[in-house]
């Protein structure tokens, strides 16, 4: 039992590594142990703690807040089935990196890697990648009821990825890869009011932000020679309400630039929706603008009309 416990969580490791590579998280530390500081206060079951095990941390600089260091702890959680009622499970999974977010603060690993820089801030996120095989269902943050944060945890902002959210970063930044081969497909970072000096600004970059890691919506830039595209991914089916506020976003977000924006949903149907579109785009008053959008599909299929 034990055995077959250490291949499956293994094999999760290697899965949530492949995630974090195809988002950019580069240079990853791999297996980590960090001291514990408060070994009575994080113990574990009957015993004290020595130390905090983590799977993966990576550093970056982060292009949504100047001036700003992000350490990102991740854990690695994989299991055959999420129980029916994953609340309490999902408690102790939180409750354990949040503790070892708390003792990374004053160790080593954060001091050798710290910037120096008097200017910088450095901020500790935490992100838990909790995966199954075979569950009778994928999103459980949706599952999450009456959830609340014990006092006692002190921590900034952990995130959760389940399968539902780790398969809407695979599939949707694989098929932009796909389908833009040959030109540059990076993460699109706007302007937060935190990170507007022209000296750091970036516009986008191979590297997501940790603050997407579980987002709604994920946007790509494309980059072909002299044009950019925007690419808006969305984790909801298809809505005419969700598709007007997504035109809403994208309109601002590619002001002075863009020569095509595309908004895709896991579920578009050029057949059924296409009408329904072009009536929400002649609500638009700029009407250039309405001419750049592509609304189709991440998920292409046979039943699927491509508009690339």
């Amino acid at each position: 039992m034990g055995e077959t416990s250490k291949k499956r969580g293994e094999f999760g490791e290697d899965i949530v590594e492949r995630l974090l590579t195809l988002i950019g998280w580069d240079n990853l530390l791999t297996g980590r142990d960090l001291e514990c500081f408060n070994p009575i206060e994080h113990s574990i079951s009957t015993r004290d703690r020595a130390n905090h095990g983590v799977d993966f941390i990576y550093q970056y600089d982060c292009p949504l807040f100047s001036d700003t260091q992000m350490f990102i702890l991740t854990s690695s959680k994989f299991n055959d089935k999420y129980p029916s009622n994953p609340t309490s499970k999902f408690k102790a999974h939180l409750r354990d990196i949040a503790y070892a977010l708390d003792c990374f603060k004053k160790s080593s690993i954060r001091s050798k890697l710290k910037n120096t820089d008097i200017r910088y801030t450095c901020k500790q996120t935490g992100v838990i990648f909790w995966l199954d095989n075979s569950s009778s269902y994928d999103n459980v943050l949706e599952r999450l009821t009456d959830f609340k944060i014990d006092d006692s945890l002190q921590f900034d902002t952990v995130y959760l990825v389940d399968n539902h959210r780790a398969r809407f970063i695979h599939d949707t930044i694989t098929f932009a890869k796909r389908q833009f081969s040959g030109k540059t497909v990076e993460f699109f970072h706007p302007t937060t009011g935190f990170n507007n000096t022209v000296k750091n600004r970036i516009s986008s970059s191979d590297t997501l932000p940790v603050q997407y890691i579980n987002s709604s919506i994920l946007p790509l830039k494309v980059i072909d020679d002299e044009s950019e595209y925007l690419i808006i991914n969305c984790i909801d089916k298809f809505e005419e309400d969700t598709l007007r506020k997504l035109l809403s976003l994208s309109q601002k977000l590619t002001e002075n630039w863009g020569q095509k924006v595309y908004i895709l949903f896991p579920d578009f149907n050029h057949d059924m929706y296409s009408s329904t579109v072009e009536d929400i785009k002649l609500e638009l008053k700029d009407k250039r603008f309405a001419k750049k959008v592509i609304v189709s599909s991440f998920n292409i299929t046979f039943r699927t009309v491509e508009q690339f």
